[in-house]
């Protein structure tokens, strides 16, 4: 069982992005999400659900995209639901976005959505523009057929 956070959605947000994200400190994500969360990308790729869930999106984005480098440019945030606006470059070592590796930089906007119950992130959703050989946008809302 979950106990409710006292970080405000923002600093859930910045946790997320730049201690998790950044920082690679994955047991963060115990203190900031529900154990039964949806990830909305993870689940577009099969991977685990609940927190292990964005665990394996977390690592999987290190394991795939070297030498990043990540900026956050806006969060917006009220009780309940928190947005966050950011960019990253980096180089492509590992699969991603169902796209064999090319070993060349890419980079990516990117807008991260938290919904909150009792402090915790519920459900994360996202949607990207990224540039690679090709423009790719992922929606995770809409998530690619295969």
């Amino acid at each position: 069982m979950s106990i409710a956070s006292t970080r405000t959605p923002t600093e859930i947000m910045i946790t997320y992005l730049d201690e998790v994200g950044a920082k690679m400190r994955y047991h963060l994500i115990d203190e900031i999400a529900h154990e039964d969360m949806v990830d909305e990308a993870n689940q577009a790729f099969g991977g685990p659900q609940g927190r292990a869930g964005l665990v394996a999106h977390v690592k999987g984005f290190h394991k795939n995209i070297a030498d990043r480098d990540a900026q956050v440019h806006q969060i917006i945030g009220d009780e309940d639901k928190v947005m966050a606006h950011w960019s990253f470059t980096g180089r492509h070592t590992g699969p991603w976005l169902g796209r064999a590796p090319t070993g060349k930089m890419i980079s990516a906007n990117v807008f991260s959505f938290f919904a909150l119950n009792d402090g915790l992130i519920s459900r994360y959703r996202l949607w990207m523009c990224a540039e690679m050989d090709e423009v790719v946008i992922f929606d995770s809302a809409n998530p690619p057929r295969s």
